[in-house]
This record gives C-alpha cells, sequence and structure tokens, in this order.
C-alpha cells in the first residue's frame, strides 16, 4: 500500500505517469460560490482550497497600475471591468485596450522581468509548500487581444499579418522574460488562452499552426528549460491540436470541457501522452443535474483513468450559477477520497 503524499508529491508524480496514493483534484471557484461554500462549511474563504484538500496551489504575477473600485489597468494599458457585474463569473470584461490602430508605434511593452511582479512571493514559502504551486500567466493570443481587442485582433490575423507577427513576437519576447524571472519554489506554469469555441478553433488550425505554433514552441520549451511542469489552458473545443501540444511538449491539458469534447475518445486517443485536469461539466452537470449526476460524473471520469494520467476538476471556473447543491455534493465526494 503507498504511504499518503503531499499534493505536490501526487501531481508531480502523476505527470510524470509514476504511482500515486490516489487521483489528484484542484478547483476554481467564483469568488461568489467560493463564500457559500465557506458558509456552508463555517470556514473563512481564504481557507477553502486547504479545507478540501485542494493539490494545486494557485499564484499570479500580474502588474497593477491604477484601481478605483469598479475598474482595474494593468502594465499593460488595458482598463478592465471589476465591478462584479457579471452574474456568472469574476472575470471582467476589458473597458479599454491601447491599441486602436494596427501599429506598435508610440507603444511599449512592459518588461517581463519587472521586480515587483514576484516582489510579494515568498520562495521559501513556496517551497515548503505541501501543494503544488503553479503559477498563472497569460498566453500569447490572450495577450495580443486584450491589447488590441478580440474581434480587432481575429481581424489582424487574416488581413493585418505583419502586423500580428509583429505583436506576436513582441508578446512572446515579454513572455520569456517572464518565464526566466519566475522565482524558485515554483513547481509548472499554466498559460491560459482560449483557442476554441463550442465547435473547432476560433483561428482554424491553419492560421494556429502558421501564426501561433512556432512561438508557442519557443515558450514552451522555455518553460520547460526551467524545469518546470507545463500546463496550457483552453476553453473550447480544441481536440484537434492535441496532436500538436503533445509534439510541443506539453505535459497536462485543462479543462477538457465534456460539452465539445468526448472525455473518453481523448483517453483513449491521446491520454497515454497527456495529462487532462478538469472534465467535470460546467456548462451542463453542475448547472443543470443532481447532486448524484455530478458525483456519477466524477466516479466516470476516475473510472475511466483508473490507471493515471488525470487530475480531477471542474472543465473551468465553477460559476456562480451552478447549484449549490450540486458543488458541495462533488466537494463532498472529493473530500472522501483523502479517507
Amino acid at each position: 500500500m503507498l504511504l499518503i503524499m503531499t499534493s505536490k508529491e501526487r501531481v508531480r508524480l502523476t505527470i510524470e505517469r509514476k504511482s500515486t496514493d490516489r487521483t489528484p483534484y484542484s478547483f476554481d471557484f467564483t469568488s461568489a460560490i467560493s463564500s457559500r461554500l465557506a458558509v456552508h462549511y463555517n470556514i473563512k474563504p481564504q481557507k477553502l482550497h486547504d479545507f478540501i484538500g485542494d493539490d494545486l496551489y494557485y499564484i499570479g504575477a500580474g502588474i497593477v497600475i491604477n484601481q478605483t473600485e469598479s475598474s482595474i489597468v494593468t502594465e499593460f494599458g488595458v482598463r478592465w471591468d471589476t465591478s462584479q457585474n457579471n452574474s456568472i463569473g469574476d472575470w471582467g470584461s476589458i473597458l479599454e485596450y491601447p491599441l486602436k490602430e494596427a501599429t506598435l508605434d508610440n507603444y511599449s511593452f512592459p518588461d517581463g522581468g519587472d521586480e515587483r511582479r514576484f516582489s510579494e512571493l515568498d520562495s521559501a514559502a513556496l517551497k515548503t509548500n505541501d501543494r503544488f504551486v503553479l503559477l498563472h500567466m497569460a498566453g500569447l493570443f490572450d495577450l495580443c487581444w486584450h491589447l488590441r481587442g478580440f474581434e480587432n485582433f481575429i481581424a489582424d490575423m487574416i488581413s493585418e499579418q505583419d502586423f500580428a507577427e509583429k505583436l506576436l513576437d513582441r508578446a512572446l519576447r515579454f513572455s520569456l522574460e517572464f518565464v526566466e524571472a519566475i522565482p524558485d519554489g515554483v513547481d509548472g506554469v499554466r498559460i491560459g488562452e482560449d483557442w476554441g469555441m463550442q465547435k473547432g478553433l476560433i483561428t482554424g488550425a491553419f492560421t494556429w499552426r502558421k501564426l501561433l505554433k512556432p512561438r508557442l514552441r519557443v515558450l514552451y520549451n522555455a518553460v520547460r528549460a526551467r524545469n518546470l511542469k507545463l500546463f496550457i489552458h483552453s476553453c473550447g473545443d480544441i481536440e484537434e491540436l492535441f496532436p500538436d501540444l503533445i509534439e510541443m511538449g506539453v505535459d497536462v491539458v485543462h479543462p477538457v470541457q465534456p460539452e465539445v469534447m468526448n472525455l473518453t475518445d481523448l483517453h483513449n486517443r491521446y491520454g497515454g501522452d497527456i495529462i487532462m485536469y478538469g472534465g467535470i461539466g460546467t456548462q451542463s452537470t453542475l448547472i443543470y443535474g443532481t447532486p448524484d449526476d455530478v458525483i456519477t460524473e466524477a466516479k466516470s471520469n476516475l473510472k475511466l483513468f483508473n490507471n493515471g494520467g488525470y487530475i480531477l476538476g471542474p472543465a473551468g471556473a465553477i460559476s456562480t450559477d451552478a447549484k449549490i447543491e450540486n458543488v458541495i455534493a462533488l466537494t463532498d465526494f472529493v473530500m472522501s477520497l483523502q479517507r
């Protein structure tokens, strides 16, 4: 019988395809769901992840240069709505983006290695954290559309490709500076950008492979050169890209949405080559199902991956419109796995 492991050991060994004491799990909640769970369990919201035994410890490293009650301005000059007007989740919309035209004239990228970025991270504390420390950073596609606006950058990738490539190259340079500055004590990096729609890719595979893949390969190699485990996040149907992600050395793909991709098919085709993280329906089961439905789905995923290669979790953040009884059923179930 295997000894009980720390979360850090459990996640690392799962990624390395070695035996573990149990399947690791991790959850992302909106603040509203976190607050309701904290009331249910009679704990402080900031203690929720420790309480449920979450195996991942997420950290970020963005710099805010201006903040009001309803918005923030990031180091990129992007103004985000933080007014909590969104009833579904915490993610806000962009109120103002700096690149109104397809040019980098008069715009300066921030320094990815700015020492302020990691000044509040205690490297020694991260090293001794029992949970697997995962640093989230925005991917190249997201950085670019945040600067240009989503529709504008999609159009740029077709009609202003010279500019799109210059912007992607500059985003890559920033990201490489960022990776080089990551402090000791971080175990992995999750690079987040959404390439998928409910069916197929936003850009199409040809454009993704022409403009994004060569630059992502450089970024992914830089992460791996730091001996960090490489997670990627993309919502939507990205099944077409799994061979590319495996080829580029991605360790973990998140959140494998069951509403748009068949988890059994993904497991059968790619489960031996890449770790899958997520798989509990946030657009379906957690909103429209029953507590029994949620537990059945979780058990089915654990059975599918009974030989490893899986991190159990929701397919993205559990949104505010999820039924709280379903969320409680899921957190109670995963806590029972520790016994």
